[in-house]
């Protein structure tokens, strides 16, 4: 009875050790999952980090139809986006030792993409106001804008060459710009043709469309010199010229504004910003015409 009852507890013990090592051995079947990393069957899931990955690409948002800032040129039948603000996002990427990638959109969805993550940091000719600033920390002024203007046909230049002349009459803007709410402001009683491209609202106006296109000055002085049908009403005075910035998300969580503003402070030292415009300029030129 006693052999009986210790060969039972010999094959017990047998049993349960073999359902052990078959339990310990049974995910070698299938996958093998490390700090919830899955790899295929027969290999080893490599470990994960809590670190994240290297950044390499520094991501700009901008709307590319605001030449001398950032527009659109054919260079050897190739689609390039170049401009004044492109050059210094190509300057603050290279400092920062990142790729310079460019998402063009247009202008009133880029603080949208900004709050979103998916663009790290918005030049577009743009100035901080009180909605932007909800959203967005901006960088040291790299550029005082030119005085705002109406942008008017050559012959109606008498005709539309004050702000009472203007009295309901359809001007238009860019959606989501400053320039829309000195429209709204300043000519109450006139229509507001608001659009998200620039070239649209030019060609509204040399077809009779609008009265009047409200532009950044450089902007206007581009379209002038491109085309002879148009013509900056200069009696008409709509203030100031907005102080551009860098426009990063709130907070600046990636860290990013002390490297812009040494990049820009660097740049206003050594005259790059005035060459970058003046290149700007030429380009522009050249793509209007």
């Amino acid at each position: 009875m006693k052999r009986t009852t210790k060969l039972l507890s010999v094959l017990c013990a047998a049993m349960c050790a073999f359902s052990l090592l078959a339990a310990c051995g049974g995910q070698n079947a299938g996958t093998e999952t490390t700090n919830g990393t899955t790899a295929a069957p027969g290999t080893t899931a490599a470990p994960t980090t809590s670190e994240a990955p290297k950044k390499t690409q520094l991501i700009l948002g901008t709307s590319a139809d605001y030449a001398p800032f950032e527009f659109h040129i054919l260079d050897g039948g190739e689609d390039k986006i170049v401009g004044f603000d492109v050059s210094l996002a190509k300057k603050i990427a290279e400092d920062m030792g990142l790729e310079l990638v460019i998402k063009d959109v247009g202008f009133d969805t880029l603080m949208g993409e900004l709050d979103a993550g998916t663009v790290d940091m918005v030049l577009a000719c743009i100035a901080p106001n009180e909605e932007r600033l909800k959203v967005s920390d901006f960088s040291d002024v790299y550029y005082e804008d030119k005085a705002p203007v109406m942008l008017v046909r050559k012959a109606d230049y008498e005709k539309f060459n004050t702000v009472a002349s203007l009295d309901g009459q359809t001007i238009a803007a860019q959606t989501g710009t400053t320039k829309a709410d000195i429209v709204a402001e300043k000519f109450p009683t006139s229509d507001a043709l608001l659009l998200t491209a620039v070239p649209d609202m030019v060609n509204n106006l040399l077809f009779n469309k609008c009265a009047a296109v409200c532009l950044d000055g450089a902007v206007a002085e581009g379209y002038v010199a491109a085309n002879p049908d148009l013509v900056i009403a200069d009696g008409i005075v709509l203030g100031e010229g907005d102080v551009l910035g860098v426009a990063v998300k709130k907070g600046d969580p990636q860290g990013l504004l002390e490297s812009i503003n040494k990049t820009i402070a660097a740049c206003l030292a050594d005259g790059s910003l005035d060459q970058w415009m003046t290149e700007a300029n030429e380009q522009s030129a050249n793509a209007l015409n």
